[in-house]
């Protein structure tokens, strides 16, 4: 939907009322994407990998000129990316926030959580997504674009 593409994004809405830092995180479009679907949250349509990527590219484009940081990036070195992201956004950085994370629900917890900040196995690619992937050039260019292999 095209019009739904186009509508303003929280940051504009909000930027008009208060003073705002902000970031932009992203994941590696394909495990996003089955997260979406293990959720039951496509609610596009059609819903493919490659609308979904036409919309992630969309975010970006929104979203162009902030911070960018990447999930894996932050599972592999959470103190190293946690630091960066304190200073992106002009907060003090706790070094301890390893020991207190467990102790706040946040609002993206909606997929597998754990105790420890950890990289989590892929989940299963059904053969329809996995073709899906080799035929999508949208999600062929995000990939390249974020700097992740497709």
């Amino acid at each position: 939907n095209p019009a739904a593409m186009k509508r303003p994004t929280m940051r504009s809405v909000l930027a008009e009322q208060f003073p705002l830092r902000s970031i932009v995180s992203v994941r590696q479009p394909l495990d996003s994407f089955l997260s979406l679907m293990n959720n039951q949250w496509v609610q596009f349509s059609p819903g493919t990998i490659e609308e979904y990527a036409k919309r992630y590219h969309q975010f970006l484009d929104d979203y162009q000129g902030l911070p960018v940081f990447r999930y894996e990036d932050f599972v592999a070195e959470p103190p190293v990316v946690i630091e960066q992201l304190c200073e992106a956004l002009e907060l003090a950085f706790n070094s301890d926030f390893e020991l207190l994370q467990s102790l706040f629900k946040l609002s993206g917890d909606s997929g597998r959580s754990g105790a420890m900040i950890t990289p989590r196995e892929r989940r299963t690619v059904p053969p329809e997504i996995a073709q899906q992937c080799r035929a999508a050039d949208s999600y062929q260019s995000l990939c390249e674009r974020l700097g992740y292999e497709a």
